[in-house]
């Protein structure tokens, strides 16, 4: 797209400069308030920093931070601590799940809702002129849409498609992107423009080749999360689907959100994709080229509009 830019937490940046990105991940992030466990709650800026210079030390350059506002998004934080640690930090917008809803996804039409996505996108959070660069994650909770997800999905539908944002959803353990990729459809969506979350929670081949046969994106970004998948059954799908040729439709992440996720408390940290998950697709044959494809070309991509 001639003249697209991408949209970072301090402004708008060339897409050739992006450099290497995980595209779903949270620096502050609250589920705590709906789940009552405290592992679920990332608030704390100066650890978050700590954090992120291990993803630079990895060769990580980018990153996605797909917490909504439902989920305790905080733009000015994301820009603090872009500052400080000199990375290019993409933050989303919309709603995540029926759990986490506040009141007006039942009360507001969805064309207003669309608006609130769209406003965020062009103009800023709340007066804080700091832009959203994604829409997403918009989830769905279960193996089905409900009623008020439906409404979130056409609302994020109707903001991609007057935007032209990236869309990038959460579709956790049942094949259920394909019930989100059928309402993007009906709203007319570019699938080019839209990211299948989670689908290495779901390793059916035939999902993934679904949803890449649609147009959209497959993104395996439950990385180090061995209690839905070991990362060595999640390497073998991921490398099935590159022998197939499907590697420009394909991206990576770790979906940090937990602080016991965190290398300060025992956790993988933010550079895991990077090192040992990349080791482990090497050990499979695949080159540094298609590596590079994944985690810079392709989120160079998807992410300028």
């Amino acid at each position: 797209m001639a003249g697209a830019k991408i949209h970072t937490v301090l402004g708008a940046i060339e897409p050739a400069t992006l450099g290497r990105a995980l595209m779903h991940e949270h620096i502050f992030c609250d589920m705590y308030r709906v789940t009552g466990r405290l592992n679920e709650l990332l608030n704390d800026e100066a650890l978050a920093a700590a954090e992120l210079e291990l993803l630079r030390q990895a060769g990580g350059s980018a990153l996605v931070d797909v917490t909504t506002s439902d989920l305790g998004r905080d733009p000015a934080a994301l820009r603090r601590v872009a500052e400080e640690t000199g990375l290019h930090i993409i933050m989303g917008s919309g709603w995540y799940r029926q759990p986490y809803y506040p009141p007006e996804i039942d009360k507001l039409p969805t064309d207003q809702l669309a608006d609130i996505i769209i406003a965020e996108l062009t103009e800023g959070v709340a007066g804080s002129g700091i832009r959203a660069g994604i829409i997403g994650e918009i989830g769905v909770d279960l193996d089905y849409a409900t009623a008020q997800e439906e409404r979130v999905l056409r609302a994020a539908a109707r903001a991609q498609k007057a935007t032209g944002a990236p869309l990038t959803t959460h579709a956790s353990m049942y094949p259920v992107g394909l019930a989100q990729l059928d309402i993007l459809q009906d709203e007319g969506v570019d699938m080019s423009r839209v990211i299948i979350g989670h689908c290495d929670t779901y390793l059916a081949q035939a999902y993934h080749l679904a949803i890449l046969e649609a147009g959209a994106y497959v993104q395996f970004d439950t990385v180090g999360r061995n209690h839905m998948n070991p990362d060595s059954r999640r390497a073998e799908a991921f490398v099935a689907l590159l022998r197939l040729g499907w590697k420009d439709q394909l991206l990576l992440s770790s979906d940090r959100c937990f602080r016991s996720d965190l290398r300060a408390f025992g956790g993988l940290g933010y550079g895991h994709v990077f090192t040992t998950f990349f080791d482990l697709l090497r050990a499979q044959g695949i080159e540094d080229e298609t590596l590079d494809v994944i985690t810079i070309e392709n989120p160079r991509r998807v992410l300028a509009w």
